[in-house]
């Protein structure tokens, strides 16, 4: 039996009216309505939205002309990758940012309190979910949770917030803005899918630019061995294209560092 597609989303209330419009439209429309069909409360705004709230930074990269990187890294999971990585840091005198996941700085809090000693701690969430269409109270949940057990295992509050997988939805957004922290995502990472060593490391140093977020694991599923391996040219080859390392929330310095200066440029050059 012929059944026709667009008869049978129209039906079912997946799409509406446009004629005109193509299969291939019709799957994103479908997508939407299946959204609104199942109430996602993912919005960033609404009844959980918290008084007083301004604006935040969502950085890929920093637009500057300074010098400057920041790596950052997804970490303290139960594997050797964590110490190994912080064995090379420590070597090279260079200070990362470590986008911590509660779960696990409960669970290896000698490891955690390691990390926050010489380097700027994020948060990445209570247990490292999707956060793609978390609605309010799940984001508040984890966000509050991961940030609660890094400050009370630490000493040190999370100065960012790195949604994994790069996903995030409105309220995610919302209850992170509110907490104060830029969202930081990355402007390229280390390929632990395949790729060698040598090979990452000649991309990356290709790719890299003044501003760049830097993105590498070193727990999880991924071949971590790749950034064990690269990372100590990496820093190298970096250093040789004359750029240097330093803390995300430095990086992020310089985004509001230059609205300043254009703020003072605009005000001396307007005519009131």
């Amino acid at each position: 039996m012929t059944v026709d597609r667009r008869a049978f989303l129209r039906r079912a209330g997946l799409v509406t009216g446009g004629a005109a419009a193509g299969v291939a439209a019709t799957s994103g429309a479908a997508d939407f309505h299946i959204n609104q069909q199942l109430r996602y409360s993912a919005k960033a705004v609404g009844g959980y939205r918290p008084k007083n709230l301004t604006a935040s930074i969502i950085a890929y990269r920093v637009p500057t002309t300074e010098p400057v990187v920041a790596l950052t890294l997804t970490t303290v999971r139960r594997s050797p990758y964590t110490a190994k990585v912080l064995d090379i840091l420590e070597r090279e005198q260079v200070t990362a940012t470590f986008n911590l996941i509660g779960r696990h700085v409960a669970a290896y809090p000698e490891l955690a309190k390691r990390v926050a000693a010489n380097h700027e701690v994020g948060n990445h969430t209570w247990s490292h979910p999707n956060p793609a269409l978390a609605r309010a109270p799940a984001a508040r949940d984890q966000l509050r949770r991961g940030a609660d057990i890094i400050a009370e295992t630490t000493g040190r509050h999370p100065r960012v917030f790195r949604p994994p997988y790069g996903s995030i939805s409105g309220a995610t957004m919302m209850l992170a803005v509110s907490m104060g922290y830029p969202i930081v995502l990355w402007d390229f990472e280390f390929n632990q899918h395949g790729r060698s060593a040598a090979a990452n490391v000649t991309h990356m140093t290709r790719q890299a630019r003044p501003g760049s977020i830097i993105l590498g694991h070193d727990g999880g599923t991924l071949n971590c061995d790749v950034v064990i391996d690269a990372l100590p040219a990496l820093i190298d080859r970096l250093r040789e294209k004359g750029l240097q390392f330093v803390t995300t929330t430095d990086l992020l310095r310089l985004v509001a560092s230059a609205g300043t200066r254009r703020a003072g440029q605009s005000s001396r050059r307007s005519r009131w």
